[in-house]
């Protein structure tokens, strides 16, 4: 059975996968005018959303006739959607995967904000100690609220991560029952909850019907001083509206890990806000993510051979993306 990597940078991954399915015929292939030619008799594709182009998702719909099988290395596919995946065969992701370390970085970017880091890093270089500055400003997480945009694997970890931070937690989901939840909210009553938090924290994946879930009305529907902090997709939120709200209100900070273009463009105002926190989408980052790659490959792998039903079916025949 052939299978191809595209990009074959996870070269550890590729090699354990070769060792534990010796009898795969694995293809790596790096350049995107390469997978083309080379589609032929290939049933399973390893790919990753970031490097997911249109340009690469034509010619895997036109040429990859023989595929039975999409794996992301990825827990979004939102490229990938707008770039096009083959019809008819299941598209598996990557969820939860990095989830504790996404989580760990989402609790990271609000307590810098509440803790003023921006402030203090910046008076480093000019040696000033900034106590009596920064001091009253300064506030915590103990007894305020956050609203949870989100229950899936991400979700849960960050609902865990803030009842240890003694904070309740209303999340807003499609599911019904999670733990370390106080409270779970329709969609519909998004606004009414963004109304009651001090944080928003946006955790939910990116498809047609979250695309600017936060926009204007959302963000004046948000409590005088609220922080928000998001490390799904930069898309959920409409920039222009958020860069607005923290410039004239409600919003008094925010932490945020994507934004809706990346990279950001050096004139995006994001950059020299004081009360904003900025990181390079690099919340999934972590040095054990190689492991975590290979249990959710090689586990999928196991499955597909068995002839079994795969996890974390995110595309597919019987399903078309829908966000948690």
């Amino acid at each position: 059975m052939k299978l191809m990597f595209f990009p074959t940078k996870y070269g550890r991954l590729i090699e354990r996968i070769a060792q534990a399915f010796p009898d795969l015929d694995i293809l790596r292939i790096d350049r995107p005018e390469d997978i083309a030619p080379n589609l032929k008799g290939v049933e399973v594709l390893i790919t990753s959303n970031r490097i997911y182009s249109p340009a690469v998702g034509r010619d895997i719909c036109t040429h990859g006739t023989a595929l039975r099988w999409v794996q992301f290395t990825t827990s979004g596919i939102d490229n990938a959607l707008k770039g096009g995946l083959p019809k008819g065969i299941p598209v598996t992701n990557g969820g939860g995967m990095h989830a504790h370390s996404v989580a760990a970085h989402a609790m990271t970017l609000l307590l810098a904000v509440m803790r003023r880091l921006n402030d203090c890093m910046a008076a480093r270089p000019q040696r000033r100690w900034i106590r009596d500055e920064v001091h009253s400003s300064l506030s915590t997480t103990r007894g305020k609220t956050m609203a949870l945009i989100g229950l899936g694997a991400i979700g849960l970890d960050i609902a865990r991560k803030a009842k240890a931070f003694d904070m309740k937690v209303i999340a807003v989901s499609r599911q019904t029952r999670a733990a370390n939840v106080d409270e779970i909210r329709p969609r519909e009553q998004l606004h009414a909850t963004l109304s009651e938090a001090d944080v928003v924290m946006v955790a939910t994946s990116y498809d047609a019907t979250t695309h600017h879930m936060i926009d204007a009305a959302a963000l004046a529907a948000m409590k005088p001083g609220a922080i928000l902090v998001n490390i799904g997709r930069g898309a959920l939120i409409d920039q222009p509206a958020l860069i607005a709200a923290l410039q004239t209100g409600p919003l008094s900070a925010a932490g945020l890990d994507v934004t809706e273009v990346e990279p950001l463009p050096a004139e995006s105002p994001l950059w020299d806000m004081p009360n904003v926190v900025l990181t390079p989408h690099i919340a999934g980052a972590g040095a054990d993510n190689n492991d975590a790659l290979y249990d959710v490959v090689s586990h999928n792998l196991t499955l597909f051979l068995a002839g079994k039903p795969f996890d974390r079916v995110v595309y597919g025949p019987n399903l078309s993306g829908g966000a948690a």
